[in-house]
């Protein structure tokens, strides 16, 4: 007798503790991305370890094969992280410009209107009934498109009037090159299609590739990420901490700072 069919749903299981949960975004957004990328480097540097490899150290052909399966597997993950740390900093900063001097909410929405046209989705809206600790932040995040584009990105935050960029011009590019990696690997079956590399430059010359990353990528991009994420969010926390009124509480402070906190188990990659 063979196992029991299940249905897909019956294999959802409790997550151990090394995983990444949406409680940590919502304390320290940056710091919550950053262990992420860690774990996701982790469990691609543990098979790397363990795969089978030839004689003369390299790795045999089904190892390879799964090792390029896995690495591409893993990048859309991590960015489907990376915009959770986008959407839970923007939306607690919103929550948070109760603080903020000469902060006018029609003003903002109006500058964010221009960029993104905003429009309340009141089904969505609707998905946060009954929930007593509601972050309207979180339903104006929710409603906005365009978190894959990092010049989007900038022009949302650019709508706090702080007078800073969210990233900087050399972030900007690599993370359009990640972007549409990951655009490739869930939409196009992990073909980089000639229409698509012809919208990165860095992309174009692998048009028509079937996508493939050597075994150190995910190290790479999870490296890369820590200085990235510490001065792209100690850059907006700075701006930020400064406009606050005279009279936010040490309470109010202290949550404030939390939601701009960066740190890592990987101290070092944040120099």
């Amino acid at each position: 007798m063979g196992k029991p069919v299940k249905e897909f749903h019956k294999y959802i299981c409790d997550a151990t503790n090394a995983h990444t949960s949406l409680e940590e975004y919502l304390d320290s957004p940056a710091t919550a991305f950053l262990k992420y990328t860690i774990e996701a480097k982790d469990s691609i540097k543990m098979c790397l370890r363990k795969f089978p490899k030839n004689r003369n150290g390299t790795y045999r052909k089904d190892s390879l094969d799964s090792i390029q399966h896995l690495t591409v597997a893993v990048l859309p993950a991590i960015m489907g992280h990376f915009e959770t740390y986008q959407r839970i900093l923007f939306a607690g900063m919103f929550d948070f410009s109760v603080f903020l001097e000469k902060f006018k909410v029609e003003s903002f929405l109006k500058k964010l209107d221009s960029n993104a046209n905003v429009s309340i989705d009141i089904k969505r809206l609707a998905a946060y009934r009954n929930i007593g600790t509601t972050s309207i932040g979180s339903v104006l995040a929710d409603c906005l498109s365009g978190w894959h584009s990092p010049e989007k990105v900038n022009s949302y935050f650019d709508a706090f009037g702080l007078e800073n960029q969210l990233f900087s011009g050399k972030d900007v590019k690599r993370l359009k090159i990640l972007w549409q990696l990951r655009h490739s690997i869930v939409h196009t079956g992990g073909t980089l299609t000639l229409p698509d590399a012809q919208k990165v430059d860095e992309l174009k010359i692998f048009g028509g590739n079937t996508l493939a990353f050597g075994d150190s990528f995910i190290f790479e991009v999870a490296r890369k990420m820590h200085p990235m994420i510490k001065d792209a969010t100690k850059r907006m926390g700075t701006k930020y901490m400064a406009r606050l009124i005279p009279n936010t509480t040490s309470d109010d402070r202290i949550k404030i700072d939390k939601l701009f906190e960066v740190k890592s188990s990987m101290n070092v990659w944040l120099t």
